[in-house]
């Protein structure tokens, strides 16, 4: 730095030496090189960034906190398809790196027809529903299974993932095909091994039309879930138990419709005797497959700062009715009476959409994972899925075959890309947001208060046409060495915010790490709607740096990394 200030001030000499006749002519290299020196003097304000008043402001303030809830940071599975097994070492190295503190075990929807003693399905309960295009599917991946695993799902391998990772299991029960003694015999086994399942949840999305000829209302599944819920209690009464809710407060254009599922909510709050928890499945409608990306940038995080706030007040009305009267002070609360809710799968809607597997992907999954840091209500959290076939909602799947007539009709995978694991799997678009929150949840318990100033805005589309949404969000969570900035810019735009730490500001070297891309459709191998590039387009990029120069790069998720 001395040089360079020696040799400004040298050539700056001899040009106004020369100017007045009594000293050399300096060269045109250097008056340019004085000539850009001043320019860039103008530009930054002689190397001292200038920030502008209306730039974003994050003020942490680390004397304000609460515990981390580690659970919201988790994936469902589910393996019928037998594409993977839950010791397969290919699974098993893309799952450790993403460091998740939570699996749902065995899936969604398999849990309505496993059988953990046998460790599968039987083969005329797979097209017992009144949905032919489940029973279709369930026949198929049942096949599958066969083919693949022997038909075999095993409870023991998932749980030796578990133990060998250091995940918290969470376990769906059958109450479609199985009894309750084979639901007490299952936690009965889980004491005996030593398994530590304290998550349990009453059957799947029994709410659906699909199962109305088992359960026509909403008494009837519970007079059932209380078979099975005082026979699993009986054997451990330290586990916690939940139920089906519906997710009819997430979709205001279903509301008046559906009267079937509020009644059902209904139904199911008016006896909470014998579950602790309920469980909402969330996926961002609507699935519209002929808007321009774009569009649905303003969809979806419209979707996220205006409806999700008003499903959460429904439920924690219903649910908690004294509760809600002082919802302030109820955050954290662990009263008996006290419903949780629970979030087991949560992604964008139907994976044949032009969203599926693109950077507005992997930016909603980064920003809704954000936004349920700020939902305290909300204790379980899974996302819908971890790995599986296709190119929708997986984090990480097979290589799909340009196969004409499939769902998945496109190629283009990246065959040869660095993110695959010996050329057989893919990870896709969402894959690298869950890498960095898991690289920040593995070092952080606790989770600080953040106020955002001055946040950018976006315009909402689709039904929030016109409406303006806060076009930033961010949390500040870490333990007493360092802290993790997560930072969502939903924007088309980069912004240089200011950082505030305790009243000062931040100031010295961070480490900031991203995904971001200029193209909102860029993808990991494409979609059902558009053919991939045969590239990793959608993968984390990282800047090091003084805090003042960082630039929130525009379409992204990052975490800025602070020693403290």
């Amino acid at each position: 730095m001395h040089t360079l200030t020696h040799k400004i001030a040298k050539v700056t000499k001899n040009y106004l030496l020369a100017r007045r006749g009594t000293g050399p002519r300096p060269t045109d290299a250097g008056v340019c090189f004085v000539a850009g020196l001043l320019l860039l003097c103008i530009h930054f304000g002689c190397h001292k960034q200038a920030t502008s008043p209306h730039a974003p402001r994050l003020e942490i303030d680390t004397r304000q906190t609460q515990q981390l809830c580690h659970e919201l940071y988790g994936f469902n599975t589910n393996m019928m398809s037998g594409d993977y097994g839950y010791l397969d070492l290919d699974f098993v190295a893309l799952t450790k790196a993403l460091r998740p503190k939570t699996l749902r075990f065995p899936g969604g929807t398999v849990g309505n027809f496993y059988h953990w003693k046998t460790a599968g399905f039987v083969k005329s309960e797979m097209m017992t529903t009144l949905n032919a295009k489940l029973n279709k599917r369930n026949r198929g991946n049942y096949v599958k299974l066969q083919r693949r695993r022997n038909g075999k799902i095993d409870f023991d391998e998932f749980m030796q993932l578990c133990s060998k990772l250091n995940i918290t299991p969470i376990v769906v029960v059958n109450l479609w095909t199985g009894s309750p003694e084979e639901s007490a015999e299952w936690v009965q086994y889980a004491k005996t091994k030593g398994y530590e399942i304290v998550h349990w949840e009453l059957g799947n999305e029994y709410y659906l039309p699909h199962y109305v000829n088992k359960y026509p209302t909403v008494e009837t599944y519970i007079a059932r879930a209380k078979e099975h819920a005082a026979a699993m209690k009986a054997v451990n009464p330290n586990i916690k138990l939940s139920v089906c809710a519906t997710p009819v407060a997430f979709h205001k254009e279903g509301w008046l419709l559906k009267t079937y599922q509020r009644k059902w909510d209904e139904g199911l709050a008016a006896d909470t005797s014998f579950y602790d928890a309920f469980t909402v499945h969330v996926y961002a409608y609507k699935a519209v497959r002929d808007e321009p990306i774009e569009t649905m940038r303003g969809y979806l995080f419209g979707w996220l700062h205006f409806a999700v706030d008003e499903a959460l007040d429904y439920y924690e009305k219903l649910f908690n009715p004294v509760d809600a009267t002082s919802h302030a002070a109820t955050v954290g609360a662990t009263s008996p009476s006290r419903k949780e809710m629970w979030i087991t799968e949560w992604n964008i809607a139907n994976p044949g959409n032009r969203v599926a597997n693109t950077q507005l992907h992997a930016m909603y999954i980064g920003d809704f994972f954000l936004k349920m840091l700020s939902m305290p209500t909300v204790t379980q959290a899974n996302f819908h899925v971890i790995a599986g076939p296709g190119k929708g909602f997986p984090a990480f799947s097979p290589i799909t075959p340009p196969t004409p007539g499939t769902f998945w009709k496109y190629g283009g995978e990246p065959s040869a890309a660095p993110a695959n694991f010996n050329g057989k799997a893919i990870q896709r678009a969402v894959y690298p947001i869950f890498q960095l929150i898991g690289e920040a949840f593995a070092q952080a318990n606790t989770h600080f208060t953040l106020t955002l100033h001055n946040p950018p805005t976006l315009e909402g589309q689709l039904e929030y046409s016109g409406k303006q949404i806060d076009g930033m969000q961010a949390h500040a969570i870490g333990d007493a060495e360092r802290l993790f900035v997560l930072i969502s810019n939903r924007t088309g735009e980069a912004h240089t915010p200011q950082f505030v730490i305790d009243g000062k500001r931040l100031k010295g070297e961070v480490t900031y790490r991203y995904v971001a891309n200029e193209n909102l459709a860029a993808s990991n191998g494409g979609n059902a709607e558009m053919e991939g590039s045969g590239a990793i387009e959608v993968r984390i990029q990282e800047w090091h740096g003084n805090a003042d120069k960082l630039l929130i790069p525009k379409n992204s998720f990052g975490i800025l990394k602070v020693e403290r």
